[in-house]
């Protein structure tokens, strides 16, 4: 093989370990989120959300799984926003005795906490469940997972109830539209099946989408991580996602944040297979 995608980061050093071989790639537009059903069971309380979003160690896991080679992120957003980039924006703080607080004052009474997780659908998808699931036990919440094999197990509402996924958001253009509300808005995958809704944040929705203002359009945007990342918890995120490639050296080729892998002639060039 001349290229691999992909590559676990604990697995980069074994490449690049051969002379003619390395790895290059990054963080990309894209984010890992752990994504929560409000229906069903103790999910229904907003501070068991909160809990879990100050139960987990981010920064550990980056450095424990990534090698430091992502970052966590200022919440669901990307700086090439520009304009409507909110730089002072950060995601729930690592806060096991907050945790604990909030799971004591939501009156929780240990009832089981559905995890359902794919088998490594995303990199390290399994590991960061496990490190999570045994954050959220320490907080004394009764975590199960559930190994599922397909995204319409993860889904199905017939085999028991959903409370927690796994999940990615892109942003494939400048603009918080193109994440926030593509995905959890009103027409966005969360709401459409069922796992969550908030109304001042679907009203929010329309103005973001719809305001020409500035201002108006900033303001919308942080009241809605206001309510999707603190109060009312749709989900959190976990990490920037990031993609490594395996190639040979004499392969010039530029791997790009976009999840995109570009061949065309002028991102491509085999150089002389002697050297």
């Amino acid at each position: 093989y001349q290229f691999i995608t992909d590559v676990p980061p604990d697995q980069i050093k074994t490449i690049e370990d051969d002379a003619k071989f390395e790895v290059v790639g990054g963080p990309i537009t894209n984010h890992r989120l752990m994504v929560f059903d409000k229906n069903n069971g103790p999910m229904q309380n907003p501070k068991i959300r909160q809990a879990m979003t100050h139960a987990i160690d981010r920064d550990t896991i980056v450095s424990a799984l990534w090698g430091d080679r992502t970052e966590v992120p200022a919440g669901l957003q990307w700086e090439y926003y520009g304009d409507m980039y909110l730089s002072d924006w950060t995601v729930p703080e690592y806060d096991p005795e907050l945790a604990k607080k909030l799971v004591q004052e939501s009156g929780y009474n240990g009832e089981p906490i559905i995890m359902r997780v794919l088998n490594n659908y995303y990199t390290n998808q399994v590991s960061t469940a496990q490190i999570n699931a045994e954050a959220f036990r320490q907080i004394g919440l009764n975590i199960q997972m559930e190994m599922k094999e397909n995204w319409q197990q993860i889904f199905d509402t017939e085999s028991g109830p959903r409370m927690v996924r796994d999940w990615s958001n892109s942003a494939p253009f400048p603009d918080p539209v193109s994440s926030i509300v593509n995905q959890h808005c009103q027409n966005g995958q969360q709401q459409q099946v069922g796992e969550w809704t908030n109304e001042e944040f679907n009203e929010l929705c329309i103005k973001l989408e719809t305001s020409t203002n500035l201002d108006e359009r900033r303001a919308a945007f942080q009241r809605m991580l206001e309510i999707a990342e603190r109060e009312d918890p749709a989900y959190t995120v976990l990490h920037q996602s990031a993609i490594f490639y395996g190639k040979p050296k004499n392969i010039d080729w530029t791997w790009s944040g976009l999840q995109s892998m570009d061949f065309r002639g002028d991102n491509f060039k085999v150089n002389d297979l002697a050297n």
